[in-house]
């Protein structure tokens, strides 16, 4: 009889063949450092690109990795699909984009070992099972997927926050318009119509208004504003069309998310981990700094003391609002 895995590495997959074997390389290492059985479950959409056949040869290699097909291009739903096949009690979500430092793996294991409900944020985040089954899993969104969730979480059960800026962290490797490309093939028309579907889930997953999305593009010209608007109203009409609406706990879920990152920290809560990597620090946008000096409570009442916690990152050509994906 095999063996029930502990964690499970947990991810939705297409079309990332140039980056893969980075990507499950890494993940193998910090499972590797755990201690404890886990396995890599790995839901692939049709990719056509090769990267379904590398999955299958690296199943066949190793019985740690499992490859869960289907014909969706939709990140929700593959994150929900690999999240019910997989059997470990700690589910630790990955983006195959990205490869992950081997100090990640410490820190993992003082979370594993951690009796706690709440979520641990940081360059890669892990969650216990029974906190994502008690808030409903992910939703069908092909953006905004992991915020929707994490804040159901984070206002259920809390947050252990431990972000780091090292280099190579996976905030500074792909930005997120690049990883949605992917799921893409064809025209500037499919890609356009790809960046609205996702604009309007993550208005459903951030539960955005048309005015947060312009807030995180305060500092750009007035022409690109122009279209922006027009694009982000578009969205925000669509998104009312929608069947999934979004989960309102006061404020905006990125506002929950980064105030409660912003919190955990001061109030030292990553000191229970006892994890003798860097302290934590968190990597945040120009825009996304204009964006809190707008529209966070804390970050007004507290801004000196917060800022000392946070180092710039810069955004890439073109930066949909941010998900919560990592830190």
């Amino acid at each position: 009889m095999a063996v029930r895995p502990e964690v499970s590495f947990c991810t939705t997959n297409l079309n990332t063949r140039d980056r893969l074997t980075a990507s499950l390389d890494s993940v193998t290492v910090l499972g590797e450092a755990l201690g404890r059985t886990f396995e890599i479950v790995v839901a692939d959409g049709p990719s056509t690109d090769g990267a379904r056949a590398l999955l299958e040869d690296r199943a066949a290699a190793d019985p740690r990795v499992r490859l869960i097909p289907h014909s969706a291009r939709n990140r929700g739903f593959g994150r929900r699909r690999a999240f019910e096949e997989s059997g470990g009690s700690v589910i630790v979500p990955f983006d195959t984009s990205l490869a992950y430092l081997p100090v990640y793996g410490e820190l993992l294991a003082r979370y594993v070992a951690l009796a706690t409900e709440a979520m641990l944020f940081s360059e890669i985040c892990a969650l216990r099972r029974s906190t994502i089954e008690a808030v409903g899993g992910w939703r069908d969104l092909v953006g905004g997927e992991d915020l929707d969730l994490y804040a159901r979480v984070i206002q259920r059960f809390g947050l252990i926050a431990a972000p780091t800026a090292l280099r190579g962290s996976q905030s500074r490797a792909l930005g997120s318009f690049e990883r949605q490309m992917r799921y893409v093939s064809g025209s500037r028309i499919a890609q356009a119509r790809r960046i609205l579907t996702v604009l309007r889930d993550q208005i459903i997953g951030a539960n955005y208004t048309v005015g947060d999305l312009m807030a995180f593009n305060a500092k750009k010209l007035v022409g690109r504003r122009l279209v922006y608007r027009a694009a982000f109203s578009v969205a925000a009409f669509r998104a009312r069309l929608s069947p999934l609406k979004p989960f309102r706990f006061g404020r905006n879920n990125y506002l929950l998310l980064r105030e409660e990152t912003l919190r955990s920290i001061v109030e030292g809560r990553h000191e229970k981990l006892g994890w003798s990597g860097p302290a934590p620090c968190l990597l945040l946008t120009e825009d996304e700094i204009t964006y809190l000096d707008r529209k966070s409570r804390l970050w007004l009442e507290q801004g000196t003391r917060l800022r000392a916690l946070v180092q710039m990152k810069t955004s890439g050509p073109y930066a949909p609002p941010p998900t919560g994906e990592g830190s």
